[in-house]
This record gives C-alpha cells, sequence and structure tokens, in this order.
C-alpha cells in the first residue's frame, strides 16, 4: 500500500507553540477548514483550492470523503502543540544535510528513532558538528515543529501553501510560518 502523504505548516521556530486556538481561527476565517471530521480533522472547506496552490494543469482533487471510509481526500488535520517539536517525515525524505559543511547524512533512516527525542542530537560524519535533527536541511521534504498543520492527500512537490495563508498565519500568531511535505501522522490531530 502507498504511504499516504501531506503538505504541512509549521512556525519557523521549531519551538514555537502558537495557540490552536489562533491557528484554527485563520484557517476558519480563510475557509481553509469547514466542519469537524473528528477531533481535530476536518473537512477541506472552499477556500483549501484558493490558499493552497497546486503544480501542473487542473489536478483532479478529491475534497469529500469516500464512502468506502479511505482517507485518500484533501481535509486538515491540526496537531499540538506538543511538549516537544515532533519530526515526521515520509517515504520520499531525501537525505539531509549537515547547516555546517553541507554533507548529507546517508544514515539518517537508521538515526530516526535516536531523533526522536527532545534532547536529540545528531553528528554529522564529516565536520562533527552537532545538530538538533530538526536543523538539519531536510529541503522541505520533512518537517519538526510543536504545532503542525496537515493538510492531507498532498503528495511532495505538488503544493505549496499560498502567501496569504503564510502571512495570516504568521500575523495571527506573531510568528513567521514554513511548510514540508511528510508522511500522514497517526494521530487526528490531538496528542
Amino acid at each position: 500500500m502507498t504511504t499516504l502523504t501531506s503538505l504541512y505548516l509549521a512556525p519557523e521556530s521549531v519551538q514555537a507553540a502558537p495557540a490552536r486556538d489562533a491557528v484554527l481561527h485563520v484557517l476558519r476565517e480563510l475557509d481553509v477548514i469547514a466542519d469537524a471530521l473528528g477531533p481535530g480533522s476536518y473537512r477541506a472547506g472552499t477556500g483549501f483550492v484558493r490558499h493552497v496552490t497546486y503544480a501542473g494543469c487542473a489536478p483532479a482533487l478529491v475534497l469529500e470523503p469516500p464512502a468506502d471510509g479511505n482517507r485518500r481526500f484533501c481535509h486538515v488535520a491540526v496537531h499540538g502543540p506538543f511538549p516537544h517539536p515532533r519530526l515526521v517525515t515520509g517515504p520520499n525524505t531525501v537525505k539531509p544535510r549537515c547547516p555546517d559543511c553541507r554533507a548529507r547524512f546517508a544514515d539518517w533512516r537508521d538515526a530516526l528513532q535516536r531523533w526522536r527525542g527532545p534532547d536529540a542530537v545528531a553528528v554529522c560524519g564529516t565536520c562533527g558538528a552537532r545538530h538538533s535533527p530538526h536543523r538539519l536541511d531536510w529541503r522541505q521534504h520533512a518537517i519538526s515543529g510543536r504545532v503542525l498543520v496537515e493538510l492531507r492527500n498532498v503528495f511532495p512537490g505538488e503544493a505549496a501553501p499560498g502567501d496569504t495563508l503564510l502571512r495570516t498565519l504568521r500575523d495571527a500568531t506573531g510568528t513567521a510560518w514554513r511548510y514540508g511535505w511528510a508522511a500522514y501522522l497517526d494521530s487526528d490531530g490531538v496528542d
């Protein structure tokens, strides 16, 4: 079975934990989300297609839950705030690079379990620099944060958030936001 992937939005600072209510207010105000599907997950609103830009011509977006109950449709989950940043990777995650020497971490998948804790350290095999795994250059194919907005059923590189969405999140939460692609988080927005 193919791994389901998502487009994530997160505060630029992985330690930032903006209020969940402020994030939900922005998503509702821009109509990115509609009614709740369950705890922390929402149907895509009419603003979803206005504030998420898809690459290519006329993508076929499934915005309604399929009758068979599968999760292969565009919807939104809001996760956190978590006690410490959560690192989310995916099936197409590229080898992260050291922020100092730009060397790739070839063994990153083997190290991933060790990198999940709040005090995790990634040591570069080339220059010896020590960094939080959240600081590695994942080239937008992984994301970290204490608060994550997950736009589900978006494939890596297929779409990006629009400027208005990122700017409105920044203005409402007092922190800049970024994006990346990764696999679905297991929980539906509640941790």
